[in-house]
């Protein structure tokens, strides 16, 4: 097929965004549906209001910005550098990934390691959790790392993600030195 014209290179153009479009909506089970009968609050004008009348302009008050103070206790974040307890309570099988945080001023020396992933069968570790290792070694969690879990089973379910020190989850427990993640449904 030569197209002779802009013209027909642009109506070739939508009718094959058209049909892929339809072609999309199809496999999703879209549809579109059309009232024959049109709706009254499309038809009736709108309605002068009286505050709309008043053309003089009031000032709005100044906005400021606020930036939230941030203080960091340097030895209370080296004290929440530990390792991670699990506990799956759910009845699906689940598999948690992390992604540690690469920062060249890690005190933790992890640059460089690629992310991991466990894999959990349903009620696995529900009682005291368990805690996870890497294939090099101990396992040791610090402030900006990420979790993320998903349920194998089908059911897209997922928790997360959190981010370590900075989201409700893991919870830091101060007696055993230990990040804890507890997976509910």
């Amino acid at each position: 097929m030569i197209l002779k014209s802009p013209g027909q290179l642009k109506f070739t153009v939508i009718t094959f965004t058209l049909a892929m479009l339809g072609l999309l909506g199809g496999c999703l089970g879209l549809t579109v549906s059309f009232d024959s009968q049109p709706s009254d609050s499309m038809s009736q004008a709108p309605e002068k209001s009286p505050f709309l009348e008043n053309h003089t302009a009031t000032p709005s008050p100044q906005l400021q910005r606020v930036e939230p103070k941030i203080t960091s206790n340097p030895t209370l974040e080296k004290s929440k550098f530990g390792n991670l307890r699990i506990s799956n309570k759910t009845y699906q099988p689940i598999r948690l990934a992390l992604l540690l945080r690469h920062s060249p001023s890690s005190s933790s020396g992890k640059k460089g390691l690629i992310p991991a992933h466990w894999d959990f069968a349903p009620q696995e570790g529900s009682q005291g959790g368990l805690i996870l290792s890497l294939p090099e070694g101990s396992l040791k969690l610090e402030k900006g790392d990420i979790l993320v879990a998903f349920a194998q089973d089908g059911s897209r379910r997922y928790w997360g993600p959190y981010i370590v020190g900075e989201t409700s989850g893991p919870l830091w427990d101060p007696k055993t030195g230990e990040w804890q993640l507890t997976l509910v449904p």
